[in-house]
């Protein structure tokens, strides 16, 4: 390597350079959560949601995620909850690797993209975000 290559190196990766003189950085391969999946929110219209969906913020409020492993309807369902309040479930079609990797200890959150009421249906658009 030529001493000019040498100089472009250091110059413009001094974080790679102190490493390779045997220095230490601080390396953040993931800075924000994984977004998982995109979906609404099934079953919401089985739900009394009129007192809860006023305090749900979009993009801000965090929604819980809880396997159902025993529910008599689908062995990998996920109910999604809102302090405390169940809005409804991943939807079938969609919930398997969630509830895969839920099941190996992986923990996920979602958060609230859109929301409308459609009848008594509130038609919940939601994001699921892998916890880093």
């Amino acid at each position: 390597m030529s001493n000019e290559n040498h100089n472009a190196l250091s110059k413009n990766d001094p974080q790679l350079l102190k490493l390779v003189s045997g220095g230490t950085f601080a390396f953040k391969a993931f800075e924000e959560d994984i977004l998982a999946l995109s979906s609404i929110v099934a079953g919401t219209s089985y739900q009394n949601l009129t007192d809860i969906e006023e305090k749900i913020i979009l993009n801000e409020s965090k929604l819980e995620l809880k396997r159902e492993p025993k529910n008599e309807y689908d062995e990998f369902a996920v109910a999604v909850s809102f302090e405390g309040h169940k809005l409804g479930y991943i939807p079938r079609s969609k919930n398997q690797t969630i509830a895969r990797l839920m099941d190996a200890g992986k923990q996920f959150y979602a958060k609230v993209k859109a929301k409308e009421w459609e009848g008594k249906w509130l038609r919940l658009d939601m994001e699921v975000f892998l916890k880093d």
